[in-house]
């Protein structure tokens, strides 16, 4: 399993505040990965960085070997990286068709052509709310409007998909539902990276965590043998769990 992005020696400050000290990570493809950590520990900041919302104070991220390190947003949404925010977002006035087509549209110019979503449509069905096809955005349940944006990252075709607290909101049944589709993405080619603080979604989706804390990688492995890390029970699970 080959490395779609590798992520080298990532710093990020804010002036005399440090998000990110230097920060080592690889995404494989065709994985599930998660990050974890507490509160403040560089997770989003992290996602952040590789999405272009924030350029880095040092060190290189590389796509399929090629530099993108820097580089605005919306030329990383074209090299193939989508992400859903923590807070769910759509135009509220527009249906949600609308705001489906909206982002197919301005898409399409480099969107694969290979997937099985023809039609905004289509697309709605695969995340499970094509019924709400005509409802007004701002007037949907949380649940729905965190599917949305789901699909709205899922318009832009991605070939690496980052998750930031997908389940933030959800009660179980949501939660359940969101994991069964996520666990599909990667037979259709799309590589996942998640961040979560709920544990046992982490555990039903990620063979593999990668943990932050303050700003630093304390570890990455298996997920199971990175849940019993002394280090980690101790910085995130609270000590002896």
């Amino acid at each position: 399993m080959s490395a779609l992005l590798d992520i080298r020696g990532l710093k990020k400050q804010f002036g005399g505040v440090t998000a990110l000290s230097g920060v080592d990570l690889a995404i494989d493809e065709g994985e599930i990965l998660g990050v974890v950590g507490p509160n403040g520990s560089g997770k989003t900041t992290l996602f952040n960085v590789v999405t272009g919302v924030y350029r880095p104070t040092a060190g290189s991220v590389t796509l399929r070997g090629r530099d993108i390190t820097g580089i605005p947003a919306h030329a990383i949404s074209q090299h193939g990286i989508g992400y859903t925010f923590q807070q769910a977002m759509a135009f509220p006035g527009l249906s949600v068709m609308e705001n489906v087509r909206i982002a197919v549209e301005h898409c399409r110019r480099t969107a694969r052509r290979d997937d099985d979503w023809a039609s905004p449509g289509a697309l709605l069905d695969f995340v499970g709310i094509g019924h709400l096809a005509p409802e007004r955005a701002g007037v949907l349940p949380f649940g729905s409007l965190r599917l949305l944006g789901l699909a709205l990252a899922l318009a832009t075709r991605p070939t690496l998909l980052l998750l930031d607290e997908p389940a933030a909101g959800l009660n179980d049944r949501e939660t359940t539902a969101l994991v069964r589709l996520v666990e599909q993405f990667p037979d259709r080619g799309i590589t996942v990276c998640v961040i979560d603080h709920d544990m046992k979604l982490m555990q039903m989706l990620c063979r593999r965590l990668a943990v932050l804390d303050f700003g630093a990688k304390i570890a990455d492995g298996p997920t199971a043998d990175v849940l019993n890390d002394p280090k980690v029970l101790d910085v995130y699970l609270g000590g002896h769990v």
